[in-house]
């Protein structure tokens, strides 16, 4: 058993519900191939009919609200899963990808400034 994943699942008295559960969310994480360790916790939700679930890795904070009944959870967590670390890691991408540019339009901003060569396309 790897120590990469702790899953917490709490509310549901069903082992094999809490067991599929697990193996839904272990499966979610080994299918993206995503480094480092990762924290799931699933609980009820303080709204009645809900389920809370949060993700903590690597620079990944989230929190996720789905409304189904608990014998559901196993088949939606691992979509809303995906859904949510791939918009995650998008938005990282973009952001980083903006700062990127960014950081470049400054250097060659300072360069132009500073005398720095200039070059014909």
């Amino acid at each position: 058993m790897s120590n990469r994943f702790e899953i917490v699942v709490e509310g549901i008295e069903d082992a094999s519900l809490v067991d599929a559960v697990e193996s839904a969310i272990r499966d979610a994480f080994l299918e993206s191939a995503l480094p480092g360790s990762w924290r799931v916790a699933v609980r009820p939700s303080d709204a009645s009919g809900r389920w809370d679930f949060t993700i903590h890795g690597l620079d990944v904070r989230h929190a996720l609200s789905i409304a189904v009944p608990p014998h559901l959870l196993p088949s939606l967590i691992p979509l809303r899963l995906r859904d949510s670390l791939n918009n995650t890691v998008r938005r990282n991408v973009e952001g980083a990808a903006s700062r990127t540019l960014d950081l470049s339009r400054a250097a060659s901003h300072d360069t132009l400034h500073r005398g720095g060569p200039l070059t014909s396309a």
